[in-house]
């Protein structure tokens, strides 16, 4: 019809269309994502394109209640599935001095791994560890506050793992039997029920500590010493 505006569908359209059938607050896994938007490459890349575009998609990194293999469209943006044209906004970047700050912030460490900047993977040497720095959530206005940045190297940066070699199933069942106590046997049996890879509160506290500035990681550090002291 005249007037009708064409939308092309291009594979970043193509995902939107299949996002906005889920509907907002929806939760989804990433085969559906997959099976719902076949023969687009690099899908996932694509789905995080969005976010630029005013739509909140959020994962297991952002909220701790999803799976790792779960995503859920918190915030419909612009429809480029029926053709709304986004604002021209100009890209947030993080800038040098900023990018510097981050990885100061958490002592020069990736933030999924633990590898520190320079240090070489375990499974090969000859590569180190380099940090880079994203934001978060890039939803338009785009914070590069030190709240929405993460650190994290190179390989963690492109989802292939963490640079150990992967374990073998007798390595894992010995670690596992050899744990200390009954209580960390039954917590590590309830987490491999749920599936779920996240660090406990001690170990989210502590990543988080470490985002502090030197100053106050020390007095975190020194009153956290003054209450155990009460405790004793």
């Amino acid at each position: 019809m005249a007037g009708e505006r064409t939308v092309r569908r291009s594979s970043k359209v193509r995902v939107a269309e299949f996002l906005a059938s889920k509907g907002e607050g929806k939760v989804f896994k990433k085969l559906e994502l997959f099976e719902g938007v076949p023969g687009v490459a690099q899908v996932d890349r694509r789905m995080r394109d969005l976010r630029e575009l005013g739509w909140q998609i959020d994962n297991y990194k952002t909220d701790p209640h999803l799976q790792p293999d779960e995503y859920r469209l918190t915030a419909i943006g612009t429809r480029i599935d029926l053709g709304e044209q986004p604002e021209q906004r100009s890209r947030a970047r993080v800038s040098a001095t900023r990018r510097r700050e981050a990885i100061e912030a958490v002592d020069s460490l990736c933030q999924t791994c633990g590898t520190r900047a320079g240090e070489a993977f375990p499974d090969d040497e000859g590569e180190k560890a380099a940090l880079g720095v994203h934001i978060i959530d890039p939803s338009p206005p785009a914070s590069t506050e030190l709240s929405n940045l993460r650190v994290e190297c190179q390989r963690c940066s492109r989802g292939s793992g963490t640079g150990r070699p992967l374990p073998t199933r007798e390595e894992i069942l010995e670690r596992a039997s050899n744990l200390s106590s009954r209580a960390d046997k039954r917590r590590l049996y309830r987490l491999m029920q749920s599936g779920r890879p996240e660090r406990d509160e001690v170990e989210r506290v502590f990543v988080e500590w470490l985002r502090l500035g030197q100053g106050d990681r020390v007095d975190v550090m020194l009153k956290l010493a003054g209450a155990l002291i009460e405790e004793d």
